[in-house]
């Protein structure tokens, strides 16, 4: 029962998070962790119009430079001579500028949904291509409906949900342009997607804060096995208390910090380091 449970309820993050390092932007220099999302200090909101400015500025800007890039890669200049871009990242545009906050605009979900539902895409459209041209020209749109399904699938079993993939699964199969790329989507796309980011971090972090989390909005605790930290909860204490060893600050599952806190937390420890090397630190049972 417990395997069947675990099964319908499979969580990926129970899996990958214990090896995802936990983020170190607070330990970059201030000007540049700020283009990455870190805040020392809650930032101030601003007002609507505002938003709505750097929305425009932002689709403007990244949406732009996606085109100017791909205008000078001979791989995706159409027949017109013209350049092309794909559609989806139109879409991507209002997630990335507009609802930043969304947890469907983050990095990973922008990131590795395009880029699955590229690689699914163009998987599926190659298979349905083995036909017979006319059968597969009549059979197109299956191709289409079924990546768009599959990739839906598969970025909801990876956490990685971002609308406009589905389109970029659908192109695959239903535009010719698109379709005659071939597996160059895939690096394309992924192309599309580091410049649509960096344009977001630069714009969105002027005056707002882009991304709110690189990959999930947990607190990342790696299991150390041997350490202090193990042998302390060894020692006794629920899962409500906060256990502080020579190594690590342990806390509850359901209490969570964001990077300034943990910062706060790591300064303290290095202190307490520094102080049980130098014989300071007296225990309070002596």
């Amino acid at each position: 029962m417990r395997f069947i449970d675990a099964l319908l309820n499979f969580d990926i993050d129970t899996y990958l998070n214990p090896y995802v390092p936990r983020s170190f932007l607070h330990r970059l220099p201030l000007r540049l962790s700020h283009f990455l999302g870190y805040r020392a200090s809650p930032y101030t909101k601003v007002n609507h119009l505002t938003i709505h400015a750097y929305s425009l500025i932002g689709g403007f800007l990244g949406i732009g430079l996606i085109e100017v890039v791909y205008r000078y890669l001979p791989i995706v200049e159409s027949d017109g001579g013209q350049p092309i871009i794909i559609g989806s990242f139109g879409a991507a545009a209002i997630l990335e500028y507009n609802t930043i906050a969304s947890p469907l605009a983050q990095p990973r979900n922008m990131l590795l949904g395009q880029v699955f539902s590229a690689v699914i895409g163009v998987g599926i459209t190659r298979l349905f291509a083995l036909l017979p041209p006319e059968t597969f020209e009549e059979a197109r749109w299956v191709a289409g409906a079924l990546a768009v399904g599959v990739s839906s699938a598969v970025m909801g079993i990876t956490k990685t949900v971002h609308p406009p993939a589905g389109a970029t699964a659908l192109l695959a199969a239903t535009s010719t342009d698109v379709m005659r790329l071939g597996w160059w989507l895939v690096p394309l796309v992924l192309l599309g997607c580091v410049l649509m980011l960096v344009s977001a971090l630069l714009v969105n972090n002027l005056q707002r804060e882009f991304p709110l989390y690189w990959w999930t909005p947990m607190d990342l605790r790696r299991d150390r096995r041997g350490s202090d930290v193990e042998k302390a909860s060894k020692v006794g204490g629920s899962e409500d208390e906060i256990m502080i060893s020579t190594e690590e600050v342990v806390l509850p599952d359901w209490l969570q910090v964001d990077d300034f806190e943990r910062s706060v937390l790591e300064g303290f420890m290095d202190r307490l380091k520094q102080g049980m090397r130098s014989g300071s630190v007296v225990s309070e049972h002596a």
